[in-house]
């Protein structure tokens, strides 16, 4: 009988000391230092609702702005949940980026990095007239 074979104790220390670091790993992946704040909240057509939020990862860094086209229908509450998950419109170091909104089109005037830019979206076109300085 010395020879039977049985389940070791040991690959279930295994099993369970590889759950416990994945699951480290998720939580310092989930951990972000950068957090968002609304500094701006205007309705852009019927649809959606431009949010512009204002970023800082601490104080040794600049803050960013971004820009979301949002759903209408949902609430402010809502966005803040989402935030990090939905894409952004505009990603900026500008502060003072100049928009306007003529009928469907929305043009965005920036001076400053531009991180990422995208003009895909359903209800309104987005145009960006940009300049490093």
């Amino acid at each position: 009988m010395p020879k039977e074979r049985v389940f070791r104790k040991i690959y279930i220390f295994i099993v369970l000391v590889i759950a416990f670091l994945g699951y480290l790993i998720k939580v310092v992946l989930d951990f972000s230092p950068y957090e968002q704040t609304i500094i701006r909240k205007e309705s852009i057509g019927e649809f959606n609702t431009l949010y512009v939020t204002e970023g800082s990862a601490g104080a040794t860094t600049k803050n960013t702005y971004k820009y979301y086209l949002y759903p209408s229908v949902k609430t402010e509450k809502e966005f803040l949940a989402d935030v990090r998950d939905y894409p952004s419109v505009l990603f900026t170091s500008d502060s003072n980026v100049q928009m306007q909104l003529k009928g469907r089109y929305l043009y965005f005037t920036v001076k400053g990095t531009i991180y990422s830019f995208t003009n895909q979206s359903d209800s309104v076109f987005i145009y960006l007239n940009s300049t490093p300085f």
